[in-house]
């Protein structure tokens, strides 16, 4: 049996009390016009207990696995949708960096169609086959098709497709690996999360002509992974890559198309995996998408 703590509910009741009799006090001084409405500034905050090192067993699975880490990197000059400003001399930063830190071993590869020269990667000049090249939208629909085609041609266990403007946060990020393994093919949650108001409010967006009157759920596109060998996100992966290139336009909505045409559809990470504008503060952070002004400003990220 639990017993009621009087004691404890007399406090709790001066408490709400109080607060409530201080909202009072405030919203009438502000209707008298002696007090401003303040709007509470979002609060800033570093980043926090982060853990740099895989335990034994975590980098005993790494050393059995191969992976593959793939960026596309298209037009000379560096243009982030998100607002935040970055240079050219470390084009994949600080996606590449970050991620070196946990998996020195790692095959990263870069897709583009200019001259491209990092260090440490494997750099893969290529034409576009996607329709309508004088499109604005045009690279970054052909970014996204060579995520796509990236993933089904890596012979590595693991492969990772993402952007280039991500900060890995911890060595949780080894979660990605064993959850693309258990489910074989992995993408991130949307912030917007229905597709009708992905396509509402989004650019490059077109008509939904499906059944589902865009009442489906949209994906992002970094991180997106594959495990080897995966039959289903092999058949997804594929469908992407050919909607891309015939019928290009949002990212989004080529996925949706994607799943739609082959009812294969991926596990979907959630928000901690990909956290952009509006997920600020969710907790559990793995990777930030510090190309959104708004993130990389809240996480105190220079």
């Amino acid at each position: 049996m639990k017993f009621i703590d009087l004691n404890e509910i007399v406090i709790n009741m001066k408490y709400i009390i109080s607060a409530i009799k201080k909202r009072v006090i405030n919203s009438f001084l502000v209707f008298i016009g002696k007090k401003k409405v303040v709007e509470d500034a979002p609060k800033k905050v570093g980043i926090v207990n982060r853990k740099h090192f895989f335990n034994h067993n975590e980098q005993s699975f790494i050393d059995t696995i191969s992976m593959e880490f793939i960026f596309t990197e298209f037009g000379e000059n560096r243009i982030n949708a998100g607002g935040t400003e970055f240079n050219n001399e470390e084009r994949i930063d600080p996606t590449f960096t970050s991620l070196k830190k946990y998996f020195p071993k790692a095959k990263y590869t870069v897709f583009t169609d200019f001259d491209l020269k990092i260090k440490g990667i494997n750099i893969m000049k290529v034409d576009s086959p996607v329709v309508d090249p004088e499109n604005p939208r045009f690279g970054y629909r052909t970014g996204n098709y060579f995520k796509f085609k990236g993933l089904l041609e890596s012979e590595a266990d693991f492969k990772c497709a993402l952007d280039s403007d991500m900060q890995i946060l911890s060595s949780k990020i080894i979660a990605l690996i064993y959850m693309t393994q258990k489910f074989g093919f992995c993408v991130p949650h949307n912030v917007r999360q229905l597709l009708k108001r992905d396509m509402e409010i989004s650019l490059d967006s077109q008509l939904i002509t499906d059944e589902s009157q865009g009442l489906g759920y949209s994906y992002n596109q970094s991180p997106m992974t594959l495990w080897k060998g995966d039959k289903r996100g092999e058949i997804y992966y594929q469908a992407c890559k050919e909607i891309m290139k015939n019928e290009p336009s949002r990212g989004s909505l080529v996925m949706w198309k994607a799943a739609w045409k082959t009812g294969v559809y991926p596990y979907v990470l959630p928000k901690q995996w990909c956290v952009c504008s509006g997920d600020e503060g969710v907790g559990d952070e793995v990777i930030l998408h510090i190309g959104h002004n708004s993130v990389a400003n809240y996480y105190n990220i220079k």
